[in-house]
């Protein structure tokens, strides 16, 4: 398994089974979720141009959210690639016209596992389990809290703390201490942050939020925009 970190946020190149996978890619300059004067999210550094990219074999959707499933960036691919994500996400892209197919988890051509938030109206804690004949990965870009987390050898998470109140969703990325509790829970052998960029914010969202980010932590592996890892 091979692992090409794309941007500071969210977005990777992974090679599975011989597979190109791209996930989450979010290249334009920001993000706007609703209006930009609620919340408008920029990039502080250059972003990589989908032309640049080597072909890709599926794309990967997280999250709904803008800095996840961002159309102006995912237009840009080739209508030909399929793009792999949970129901609900599929049918906001199929909105657009724009991708010839759309896969969900259970039809994805290896074992993709959503392990859903265990509160009800908690919409953004998804971890993702994936399963190839070369080991399993688990992606939970915002955090988890669940329990009956499986065991992994790679493991992907923030080690941010974003908070906003209650009403606006609370805390959205979980930190670095429940970071921390994943990796043990898990028992993953590599730990590789992300969902961590120190992003330009705007906005009613931004006002209220509280950040805190930890690029120290002697468990995890932090890569930089551009580089890459092998996990045998």
């Amino acid at each position: 398994m091979k692992f090409h970190k794309l941007n500071d946020d969210c977005s990777w190149l992974w090679e599975l089974n011989g597979l190109k996978v791209i996930v989450d890619p979010w290249f334009t300059p920001s993000q706007i979720d609703g209006h930009r004067l609620f919340s408008e999210q920029f990039h502080q550094t250059k972003q990589p141009t989908v032309s640049s990219l080597p072909k890709v074999d599926y794309l990967f959707i997280s999250n709904p959210f803008t800095d996840h499933c961002n159309k102006e960036t995912l237009i840009q691919f080739d209508s030909s690639i399929p793009l792999i994500a949970k129901k609900s996400i599929l049918k906001k892209i199929e909105k657009w016209n724009h991708f010839e197919s759309l896969i969900p988890l259970e039809d994805a051509p290896f074992h993709v596992k959503e392990y859903k938030p265990s509160r009800f109206l908690d919409l953004v804690h998804s971890a993702y389990l994936f399963h190839t004949e070369e080991g399993k990965i688990l992606f939970a870009p915002h955090g988890a809290k669940r329990k009956d987390i499986p065991k992994v050898d790679v493991l992907f998470t923030t080690t941010t703390r974003y908070h906003l109140p209650f009403w606006l969703g609370g805390t959205v990325n979980l930190g670095i201490k429940q970071a921390e509790w994943l990796y043990t829970e898990c028992e993953a052998k590599l730990f590789l942050s992300t969902h961590d960029e120190k992003k330009i914010g705007k906005g009613l969202v931004e006002k209220l939020a509280k950040k805190e980010y930890v690029d120290d932590s002697s468990l995890v592996t932090y890569l930089a925009s551009g580089d890459e890892i092998c996990y045998l």
